[in-house]
């Protein structure tokens, strides 16, 4: 009986002890898989591309309107990609034009202004919806009161402030080894908004010259006769009858030191001393530089940035306005007469090596009509007028510039010399403008590069 007992109780004891060895093993087993799992995940973790690297970027706006990009180092061994393009509108031919520049799939859009050209900008941010935090946005005319009988407000303004986060209308930001600095042109002098009023009393005028009373009610400026406004500045270009249309019109004397001009300068002065930067470029609406066509240079402009430009080593200036295409030479001021720059010649019209001065161009056929240039000057190295974009690629310290025509025939419309005397410069009929299917990709009209070699 007790010999049973022992026997029992010992077979009993060796079942629990088996079952116990198995629990163990089973939970070592467990914890060990969970541990493999947990190194394995961290170890994808620090595994990232290069190129996946470039997607974990950062964009901050300080108080000084500096948008700056925290990142890691590498993407400034990286291919980066920029389109530009301006004067869109909301028509097929804009609508068209935004598809070809999604399919570029650019890492910045910048947009030089003049979105919809309607009084709501609904039509432009249902547009550009999947292209929405790639862009990069310059106030044009039409999105100011400047343009308040055609829709244009300042409402406008503040809607693409607040729907691109921005603080202000001119600012600027860093991508990878580039920085872009945006300015307000409708902040600046223009010679396409004054209009004529009545002169002012002569002796009045004469013995306030320097007083307040010289300003014109509301106006924050003094003011002068448009005639002495262009003498003061040098600006001896032939301008247009109908850009001109009377040269005694009071207008408003705008000061250098403004707001927005001791920013770009403090920026521009920054940009250039940061050794991570090795590209500098400018974009905004009016043009300082452009073929003869709708809208004039900005002579006043020219003479108030350029010399800042040339300072600080600005290598691209993207304009809009004009609808044409057109780029120049590279261009530095010249004091002696604002009217003739100084161009360049060290090198041909496509392949620049270290250039001194600028490239400025006119990207104004986003999509809304096209326009008739009535010259080339002589550092206007491209021209087109086919609708289109800019599309720019940044490889370390070399740079490759293409503008693609996207493929519409239009018919031409038969313009009068009375029309251009009254500033209608529209080449084409928008309506008969189609897709040409005959043409499987985009056309380079124009092609340059720029190297920086040391």
């Amino acid at each position: 009986m007790l010999l049973d007992f022992i026997r029992c109780e010992f077979k009993h004891h060796f079942i629990v002890g088996i079952l116990l060895f198995l629990i163990c093993l089973q939970t070592l087993t467990f914890h060990d898989g969970f541990s493999t799992n947990t190194k394995s995940k961290s170890a994808n973790e620090g595994s990232v591309s290069n190129s996946d690297k470039k997607n974990y970027i950062n964009i901050s706006v300080d108080h000084n309107n500096n948008t700056s990009v925290n990142q890691n180092q590498t993407i400034n061994e990286q291919k980066i990609k920029i389109v530009a393009a301006g004067d869109f509108g909301c028509r097929p031919v804009a609508q068209n034009n935004i598809k070809q520049i999604e399919l570029q799939k650019p890492d910045i859009f910048l947009v030089l202004g003049d979105l919809s050209y309607e009084p709501s900008l609904d039509c432009w941010y249902n547009m550009t919806k999947s292209l929405d935090s790639k862009i990069k946005v310059a106030i044009g005319n039409h999105e100011d009161d400047e343009e308040k009988a055609k829709g244009g407000s300042k409402e406008l303004k503040n809607s693409l402030l607040e729907h691109y986060d921005l603080q202000n209308s001119y600012y600027s930001f860093d991508y990878g080894n580039v920085h872009f600095l945006i300015l307000d042109t409708q902040l600046e002098f223009s010679l396409n908004v004054f209009k004529p009023e009545e002169k002012e009393d002569e002796e009045d005028t004469e013995s306030n010259k320097d007083t307040e009373s010289n300003k014109k009610p509301g106006a924050k400026y003094y003011v002068t006769t448009l005639k002495d406004l262009l003498a003061k500045h040098n600006i001896k270009a032939e301008i247009p009858p109908f850009h001109l249309v009377n040269d005694e019109v009071i207008v408003e004397d705008i000061p250098f030191d403004t707001e927005q001009y001791i920013f770009a300068v403090n920026d521009l002065e920054k940009a250039n001393n940061n050794s991570s930067i090795d590209w500098i470029i400018v974009m905004f609406h009016k043009p300082m530089y452009s073929s003869l066509s709708s809208h004039i240079q900005e002579y006043i402009m020219r003479d108030k940035y350029q010399p800042v430009f040339d300072r600080y080593a600005v290598d691209i200036v993207l304009q809009g306005h004009n609808h044409i295409y057109d780029r120049t030479l590279p261009l530095q001021f010249n004091p002696n007469n604002i009217s003739k720059p100084i161009v360049d010649e060290s090198n041909n019209t496509n392949k620049f090596s270290n250039p001194e001065g600028s490239i400025f161009s006119v990207i104004g056929l986003g999509g809304r009509t096209s326009h008739i240039m009535l010259n080339q000057p002589n550092y206007v190295a491209s021209q087109h007028n086919g609708f289109g974009f800019l599309g720019i690629e940044i490889n370390g310290k070399q740079l490759d510039g293409k503008y693609y025509d996207i493929g519409y025939k239009c018919k031409e419309d038969k313009l009068k010399e009375s029309d251009l005397d009254e500033g209608d410069f529209t080449i084409f009929e928008m309506p008969s403008c189609k897709m040409d299917k005959s043409i499987n990709s985009l056309k380079i009209i124009d092609h340059y590069t720029i190297s920086k070699v040391k």
